[in-house]
Order: structure tokens, then C-alpha cells, then sequence
């Protein structure tokens, strides 16, 4: 064991902040400790209160803190930290301790679970019925279930097996982690005399950090800096981006899988699904006929065709890109099919891990910022005060986000170029075959030029709020003949400024008159649109009673504010009741703010100009 170790200058350990982070002990375990404490609380959070109505913080803890941020954000720069928290194998250490120990059986050991899993048990139920993770309790159970399969296999099985093989995301996060700027190893001159071995002993997961340097690779390291804890000579060094991608390594076909699969679930099915799905002909792309077909033809309601189809297209698209694209370039190169499809497919790393970032970065400031900030608030009580989005769709500097695209696509041809040259053949021949085996890559680029394309071209597609496309029934919401519709005119049943249906706000509809003639609103906010953006001279303010759900004069009712529901245009939503003690007991209910409308008119108009 080494006691003391000078250290290189970059090395992260030798930062002072940065070495306090990554190497103190008991910071990582409070801060270990911590990630299992808020895992543990929003999942019993969301069996408590198992509706989207009443729950929005264990939905924001684990699909808008843990996953873009704690994953997404952190794998593409400092490399599988998450994995060093994680509440899965920060149990597993204790439980592996007192387990059976067992090795685990060769049917088992195959990290192709692992991605099956995270392929088929997620994105596939997601894509075909998208509600299956969304609510509160579907999202505890989701990850209940991770919870005590994890525990069953590191109580039987050694040397955290489940995390090499079983995890769905083990073996995406070492294969994604390779294109970040940091890199695990020990300082060669100070292990040439070690005779202990502390650094292999403290390792969990039976790895050898002194051999991690002259292999180009760190295996399945967690970055859970234990062996940093019991020897001095273990280092983690700041290195030059995707270091590890510009040399040879040991190979893993897993990695490569994993890469192309979770390229096309996420990366390409979202574009097709998500992005070009605002476009205004989005009902004319290849996936919404299909989709249009099957439902057509299947008719099960709930599930998504169209999402189905954009999913298999993706599929089918990325992996005959690939695929095609090795086998011809194996042929120029006059190389093993295997080897150039192997070697080379780890230039689409940045596809995914660097393009990722420009939605990820996108909806922090669109959506995540607030969703993590009203969840917390939430979760622990804090203020009933909503929290807005730093951004909305109408900021046009949210769009400096997209660069990250072009990023990836630089960064996926560098490594391309890289790794082709691994290969003997002559110039003429390595560019061609570069040409093909960057078929995805250029695919990619070319989906994201057309993107830009037909926003430009045709518009964006106009529907409302975003709220309106979702087909079940939620609170707010009330079945079309129960609606009482105060407006006339060929669009009565819809929202005056935007255009909502009533029907599915209504418990947070308003109504004013305007020269003698009757405007209904979606909520609050809208009607505050009309009185102070668009300046209109509103009289006989009326509001929908939750209890009875009849008009009332506004400024007779008692209305709660409260973020544990949805609004038609915000996070939080505005209720009105005629009994004071019908208000009481719904804001106990869902810790909500007891306001007059004057108060919540000045909230909501405030909101307007910030907006604005």
C-alpha cells in the first residue's frame, strides 16, 4: 500500500474541490447515502400517492434528476459517477458481504440481459403504451421491482454480478462512459514494489485498478472510489475527450449492441416520434401512416401506434445502416467482417451521449428545472410557491442547444477516422470504406438538417397546449355533457385564447363577458391573458365551483392554488369553491394555498410579464 503519492497535475485527486468530491470517504457515503435516502422516499412517495394528480416528485426525482442529469449529463463528462451512487450497488456492497457468494452461472454472466431488459422491459412498453411509467405509482412499482431483483442477485451471486450483467443500464453506462474525459488508473512506478494489492482488495466488483492503465480500459469500474480510499497510487486523471476511443482496447460486442439499440430507441425513434411530430405534416411521415394503419386495423385503445412504428422503423433503419455500411466497408478493406464491424462501431458513441445533450440541456430549461424544483417542493414540504420554467418553446436562444448535435457528429467522424486507421489498407481504400461505415453517422446528421428543414418549411403544428394531446381522463377533466358551456358560436366548446378543449380543464374554467357577449376560458391564466396582454375590458368574472361544478362569481369564491395538480397551462392549477369549508378541506388535502382571486389574478399576471 502507498501512503503518499505525488501526484501529476491532472489528476483530478490533486484539485482541491474536485479531490474532495471524488476521494473523501465520508463525503461520498453522506452523499451515497443521500441518493438512497431520496430513491427510498419517492418511491414510497409514489405508493402513498399513486396519482399524477396528486404526485409530481417522484416522477421528477427519477425521470428528471436521476436520468438526464445524475446519467445523461454526468456519463458524457466525468464517465460513470452515477454509478458510484447508485442506491443499487451501494446496497448490493453490504448485502454481497453477507450473501451466499456464489459465482455466477455462465447463462446468467451475459450483459445481453441486462440490455434486453432495458430495450424490451422500458423503451419498447413505453413506445407502445407511453402511460406505463408516467404515473407516480408506476414508477414505484417500476423500480420495486428493480429493487428486489437487484437483491436477490447480490445476495446470491458475487462480485456484484447483477451490475455487470442483470443492470439495464451497466452495460450502456461502460460502454456510453468511453467518451468521457476521465480515466481511472495507478501510478506505474508506486505498484512496481506493492506486494498487497489494497486497490484489487477494496474493489467490490474483484477488479484489478493497476491493470487498467495498460489494458486502455477500466472494465466495469463504478467509479465508486473505494480502491482510491485504500491506496494512495490509484489516480483519476483528467484526459483528452473519448482518450480510451483512440486506442486499441479489448472489444466487448455488448458495448457495440447496446450502442446501436439505444441509439435507435432513444435517439432516432425520438426525433421521429417527438421532434418531427410538431412539424405540421407530421400526419404525412412513414411512421403516423403506419401507426394510422395498425390502429386502424388492432384497434386496442391506449396504446401508441404511431410511436410503435416510428420505434420498429427506427429499428430497422439504424441497424441496416450498420450493419450495411460494416459489411461494405469490411469488403473494401479486405478485413473480417466481424473485426471492422466491432472495432470500428464504437464511433457511433456520440450519437446518442453527445446528441443527447442538446434535449437534455433543452428541457432542463424548458422543463426539468421546474419539475425537480416543484417536486422537491413538494416532497418535502417546503413552500406551496410554483417554481416556473426558465424557458419556454418561444425563447429562441434555447436553440443554441441543438449545436450539441453537430457536435456529435463531428466528434462520432473524428473517432471513425481514428479507429479506421487501426486497419492496413491504402488511403483510397480506409476513405472509402470510412464513407460507409459512417452510414448511421451520416444518416444522423442528415435527420437533424431536415428537422431544421421542415420547422422552417412547413411550421410547426398547431395543437394547443401540450396537455391536449393526452387521451386519459385527468382531474380537471369532465365527460362533454357535463360541461356547461356559457359561449356560442361554432368553437364554444373551445378554450377563447387557446383554443383548449373546455371539457378536459373545465374544474379551472372561467368566463367573462366582452361587450354583451360571452368568453369561456381553459383557466385562469388565459383569462389574465386577455385582461393584461390583450388588454380587453372584461366584465362579470365567473368561475367553475369544483364541489357543484356551476359558474360563480369569482370574487365571491375561495380559490386554492396548489402544485400537486395540473393546470391547463401550468405545473400548479387554480381551483375555485363557494363554501369556504369545501376549500378547507381540499387544500388539506393537497397542500394547497388558500387565496382570494384578487391575490391569485395580481400571481397570475405577475407570471404574464415574467413570461412575456
Amino acid at each position: 500500500m502507498v501512503d503518499y503519492q505525488k501526484r501529476d497535475k491532472n489528476d483530478i485527486y490533486n484539485i482541491p474541490l474536485l479531490g474532495f468530491i471524488f476521494k473523501n470517504k465520508l463525503f461520498i457515503r453522506v452523499l451515497q447515502t443521500a441518493v438512497l435516502v431520496l430513491f427510498i422516499y419517492a418511491i414510497a412517495f409514489g405508493i402513498i400517492y399513486p396519482s399524477k394528480e396528486e404526485n409530481i416528485f417522484t416522477s421528477a426525482v427519477f425521470w428528471s434528476l436521476f436520468w438526464p442529469l445524475f446519467i445523461v449529463v454526468t456519463l458524457s463528462t466525468f464517465g460513470r459517477v452515477f454509478c458510484g451512487i447508485c442506491p443499487h450497488g451501494f446496497m448490493g456492497k453490504y448485502i454481497t458481504k453477507f450473501g451466499l457468494k456464489k459465482k455466477m452461472p455462465k447463462a446468467l454472466a451475459n450483459p445481453f440481459i441486462g440490455v434486453t431488459l432495458l430495450i424490451v422491459g422500458f423503451w419498447l412498453v413505453y413506445y407502445i403504451y407511453p402511460q406505463a411509467y408516467k404515473t407516480p405509482i408506476a414508477t414505484a412499482i417500476f423500480f420495486i421491482v428493480l429493487t428486489l431483483l437487484s437483491v436477490v442477485f447480490f445476495y446470491i451471486y458475487k462480485d456484484m454480478s447483477y451490475c455487470k450483467s442483470i443492470c439495464p443500464i451497466g452495460t450502456m453506462m461502460r460502454g456510453f462512459s468511453k467518451i468521457s474525459f476521465t480515466t481511472l488508473g495507478t501510478y506505474e512506478e508506486s505498484c512496481k514494489s506493492c506486494t498487497t494489492f489494497e486497490c484489487a482488495s477494496a474493489c467490490s466488483y474483484n477488479l484489478k485498478p493497476f491493470t487498467f492503465d495498460k489494458r486502455d480500459s477500466m472494465t466495469d469500474c463504478t467509479l465508486c472510489m473505494d480502491c482510491s480510499d485504500a491506496c494512495e497510487a490509484v489516480s483519476f486523471k483528467l484526459v483528452k475527450p473519448s482518450n480510451s476511443l483512440f486506442k486499441k482496447f479489448q472489444i466487448h460486442k455488448v458495448e457495440i449492441w447496446a450502442m446501436i439499440l439505444i441509439t435507435a430507441a432513444i435517439t432516432i425513434t425520438m426525433s421521429f416520434h417527438h421532434a418531427l411530430s410538431r412539424v405540421a405534416i407530421s400526419d404525412q411521415y412513414v411512421w403516423s401512416r403506419m401507426g394510422a394503419f395498425l390502429e386502424q386495423k388492432v384497434a386496442i385503445p391506449g396504446l401508441d401506434y404511431v410511436g410503435i412504428s416510428a420505434l420498429f422503423l427506427a429499428m430497422v433503419i439504424t441497424i441496416s445502416l450498420v450493419y450495411g455500411g460494416m459489411f461494405i466497408a469490411s469488403k473494401i478493406l479486405k478485413e473480417d467482417f466481424k473485426k471492422v464491424f466491432y472495432t470500428l462501431g464504437y464511433a457511433i458513441t456520440p450519437i446518442f451521449i453527445i446528441g443527447g445533450l442538446s434535449h437534455t440541456y433543452e428541457f432542463f430549461f424548458l422543463h426539468h428545472y421546474s419539475d425537480i424544483a416543484n417536486g422537491l417542493i413538494q416532497g418535502f414540504g417546503i413552500s406551496t410557491e410554483e417554481v416556473k420554467a426558465l424557458a419556454t418553446r418561444k425563447d429562441s436562444w434555447t436553440r443554441i442547444f441543438s449545436v450539441m448535435n453537430h457536435i456529435a457528429v463531428i466528434w462520432a467522424f473524428i473517432i471513425m477516422a481514428k479507429r479506421i486507421n487501426f486497419f492496413t489498407a491504402s488511403k483510397m481504400a480506409k476513405t472509402a470504406a470510412f464513407f460507409f461505415a459512417s452510414s448511421l453517422i451520416i444518416f444522423y446528421l442528415g435527420l437533424n438538417v431536415y428537422k431544421g428543414y421542415a420547422f422552417k418549411t412547413y411550421g410547426a403544428k398547431k395543437s394547443g397546449h401540450n396537455h391536449g394531446s393526452h387521451s386519459t381522463k385527468s382531474f380537471n377533466s369532465v365527460d362533454k355533457k357535463s360541461a356547461i358551456l356559457l359561449q356560442s358560436g361554432e368553437n364554444k366548446d373551445k378554450g377563447a385564447v387557446c383554443g383548449m378543449d373546455l371539457a378536459m380543464f373545465y374544474k379551472t374554467n372561467h368566463s367573462a363577458t366582452l361587450n354583451g357577449e360571452v368568453k369561456q376560458y381553459c383557466s385562469l391564466d388565459c383569462l389574465a391573458q386577455d385582461l393584461y396582454i390583450n388588454n380587453l375590458l372584461l366584465q362579470n368574472i365567473q368561475v367553475v365551483d369544483v364541489k357543484s361544478l356551476k359558474f360563480i362569481d369569482a370574487k365571491e369564491a375561495t380559490y386554492i392554488f396548489t402544485i400537486k395538480q395540473k393546470g391547463a397551462m401550468n405545473k400548479g392549477a387554480k381551483y375555485a369553491f363557494s363554501s369556504k369549508k369545501d376549500a378547507y378541506e381540499f387544500s388539506k388535502k393537497y397542500s394547497g394555498k388558500i387565496m382570494s382571486f384578487d391575490e391569485l389574478i395580481e400571481l397570475t399576471k405577475k407570471n404574464l410579464n415574467t413570461n412575456s
